[in-house]
């Protein structure tokens, strides 16, 4: 999972139509002089800031003069600044049909559909500008931007490289370069265009955390160093300013275990989100209680709670494959969800079954920020929640118009948003304890046992052969399927130092980037580990996967940032997981994972005894065997794997936040009993 990916939607990256209080200066070339009156009164109007008088004398100039482009594009101006968002583009599509040759007509409908997440129907605006109009910066960067939308890297790629050719310290071509870099997988190549940026601006909090981010997933650690001093010197900078960059705080979660450092930062980013997005809206502060949600009111009153759950991943997706069965058993005379989906349809059997599993499904993909907020608040939805923080997709955007009078984050998300848009966070005991209050700007809700639930009905397919896995039949098998980011300096040294303890062992890495692959094995030379030791698999099904575990002996965790989903696959398959709790939540998952297969013992609280223990496992094989006999016999009746009894106390958390709302109360912390 790579970091959010910044691509300002809607935002100008220079000077456009979009971004200007008033108008071109100069007058239509046609027209009636009634019109041109109408439309120079409009534009002082404009200019000085009063759209809602200037769109009068606007659509006054249309009318009288209807085949000038101008006026066209100065109404599509004044719409747009009234969020009259489908007039405008009415006008701006009237305008570039009436001037093709104009490239400010162009720009402007290309970046309103745009904030209205029609990347493509944008994208095919600004390639039908007129052949022989020659396209400026501003031009290249609008598309560059509209094709990483529209996830296609290469072309984005091209497009900014063309602004830093003739501008070579343009700060917004270089951010947009770097994640084109990265989303190509070439990472090694991001961190350098991000560090490149955050040498022009070393305020750049988001230049800052990304270089370390995308070294982290090259497995480069050699300015490890100064990498983590730019980010702290970017957070200072940050601090206290008004117009603080954007930038993704789960970026952070991998690099320390610091939760006072995530929820700050969190709340840096959190700030910014709401005061775009609600400034630029307009946008008014319902009453929290139940006179601001009159919808909700009426949904309650039929005696089932309304819960909608926000996501880009309903898909083939860790989200939805622990999900699903979740969805299909919660109480429909208690509850009514609904999936409010702004991700890819992937037609896959798991894609059919989140469609079935819910009362309502709505896509979102190409619905405005406003837009799906407004569709929530219609639908009455009483409990609201995320399911992806600030990773990759998120549309936390739409919390932040709080369209739901309580809002949540749980499961997909492994830290605090920061911000005042959500109330809640849902965990457990042993990954959310009420004594880590203080790391949270949510209140916790905690599970009785865990926060993650599992799909009984998942495949358990037969285990594959170590041949087939590219294993030695004889070697002691350490493994870890973490991403490459995960794999820190300190973790993959002190894997190093297992295996030399360990004689005839092998590490199992997934890790199918060539280059990432040679610099481990680097590594591992250089700590004197032979690189043979270390062994890649690729990327396989997710079936495929599954049958590959059991033929691994022991799953090392990394830490900080340790496995979620990829803990809960192992357990399933019967194969132990060793890993080291920390502070952050991002570094507490497996252990709570592991208290829920009754393995507490394998959630240690420092390296050394990580270390220690992941020795002696591996030379005491009976007390190993005892460990997989007791994951392999008993799956179905672990407590993690058993699917009522979480759906069930869910459903009570959910039941206990929205009578808590209901009952006139503020969000309170709700620890298990």
């Amino acid at each position: 999972m790579t970091a959010t990916a910044q691509i300002l939607r809607g935002r100008s990256q220079g000077t456009t139509p979009a971004s200007q209080a008033g108008v071109p200066a100069r007058a239509p070339s046609q027209g009636t002089p009634a019109a041109h009156q109408a439309w120079s009164q409009g534009v002082a109007k404009a200019r000085a800031g009063r759209d809602d008088e200037a769109l009068p004398l606007f659509e006054r100039a249309t009318q009288l003069s209807p085949g000038v482009g101008l006026y066209w594009l100065n109404k599509a101006g004044s719409e747009r600044r009234l969020r009259r968002t489908d007039a405008a583009i009415v006008s701006a599509r009237r305008a570039f049909a009436l001037d093709p040759a104009s490239p400010l007509a162009c720009q402007l409908l290309a970046e309103i559909l745009r904030t209205n997440n029609r990347d493509a129907e944008a994208l095919n605006t600004l390639r039908s500008l007129d052949a022989a109009t020659p396209r400026d910066l501003q031009h290249t960067m609008l598309e560059g931007a509209t094709l990483m939308s529209l996830r296609e890297w290469q072309q984005a790629a091209h497009a900014f490289l063309q602004v830093l050719q003739q501008r070579p310290a343009d700060t917004t071509a270089y951010m947009q370069l770097g994640f084109a870099l990265a989303n190509l997988r070439k990472y090694g190549d991001a961190a350098e265009c991000f560090r490149t940026l955050a040498l022009l601006e070393p305020g750049e909090m988001g230049a800052a955390v990304y270089a370390a981010h995308y070294a982290a997933w090259a497995c480069d650690w050699s300015q490890g160093e100064q990498d983590h001093q730019r980010m702290v010197d970017a957070m200072a900078l940050m601090e206290g300013r008004d117009d603080a960059p954007a930038f993704s705080p789960f970026c952070l979660l991998s690099m320390n275990d610091d939760a006072t450092l995530h929820r700050r930062a969190a709340a840096l980013e959190a700030a910014r989100i709401a005061k775009l997005v609600r400034g630029r809206l307009g946008w008014v502060a319902p009453d929290p209680g139940p006179a601001g949600y009159p919808r909700v009111v009426e949904t309650l009153a039929t005696g089932r709670i309304r819960v909608g759950f926000v996501s880009a991943d309903f898909r083939t997706h860790a989200t939805s494959i622990l999900l699903v069965q979740t969805l299909e058993r919660l109480d429909r005379s208690r509850f009514e969800p609904i999936l409010y989906s702004h991700g890819p349809d992937d037609a896959s059997p798991l894609r059919r079954r989140m469609e079935a599993a819910v009362d309502h499904f709505v896509e979102c993909a190409t619905m405005s920020i406003a837009e799906q907020a407004e569709r929530i608040r219609a639908d009455g939805v009483a409990l609201l929640v995320d399911m992806s923080g600030y990773t990759q997709n998120t549309r936390l955007d739409v919390f932040t118009l709080r369209p739901a009078p309580v809002q949540a984050l749980w499961l997909a998300y492994p830290s605090t948003t920061g911000g005042d848009f959500i109330d809640y966070l849902i965990g457990d005991p042993v990954l959310t304890p009420m004594a880590h209050a203080e790391d949270f700007s949510e209140k916790l809700v905690q599970l009785p046992l865990t926060y993650e639930p599992t799909d009984e009905l998942r495949e358990h397919p037969e285990p594959a052969d170590r041949a087939d896995c590219g294993l030695p039949e004889d070697a002691f098998v350490y493994a870890c399927f973490n991403q490459s980011y995960k794999i820190t300096e300190e973790v993959f040294s002190r894997w190093c130092r297992i295996l030399q303890q360990v004689p005839g062992s092998v590490l199992w890495l997934l890790v199918p980037q060539a280059d990432i692959q040679a610099a481990l094995l680097q590594r591992a030379a250089e700590r004197g580990l032979d690189p043979a030791r270390v062994i890649f698999a690729p990327f396989v099904t997710p079936s495929e996967h599954l049958a590959r575990l059991p033929q691994a002996d022991l799953f090392l965790d990394t830490f900080p940032y340790g496995a979620h989903t990829t803990c809960s696959d192992a357990l399933w398959m019967g194969l132990p997981v060793l890993t080291q709790m920390g502070r952050s939540f991002s570094a507490r998952v497996a252990g709570s994972l592991l208290n829920a297969v009754g393995l507490p013992e394998l959630a240690v609280d420092n390296a050394e005894d990580y270390e220690t223990l992941a020795v002696n496992l591996a030379l005491d094989r009976e007390a190993l065997v005892d460990i997989r006999d007791h994951l392999w016999d008993n799956r179905r009746d672990l407590p993690l794997f058993d699917n009522v009894r979480f759906t069930d106390e869910l459903a009570g958390a959910m039941e206990n936040i929205v009578t808590n709302w209901a009952s006139g109360h503020p969000p309170q912390a709700m620890p298990a009993a």
